[in-house]
């Protein structure tokens, strides 16, 4: 039964620090996210959390 809910339960997971990474980097000023090189705040916190 275990096996059976892992797979949603690290999706969860995942997303919920997804949410979090995205949240933080949206909270950044501009100037920070240009000195960064972070064009792209959703594709950045995807790669961040799934690679």
């Amino acid at each position: 039964m275990k096996t059976l809910f892992q797979p949603i339960l690290t999706a969860a997971r995942n997303q919920a620090r997804y949410r979090t990474t995205r949240a933080a980097l949206a909270r950044l000023p501009a100037s920070t996210l240009v000195d960064l090189d972070i064009h792209d705040i959703d594709a950045t916190a995807r790669r961040a959390i799934w690679g």
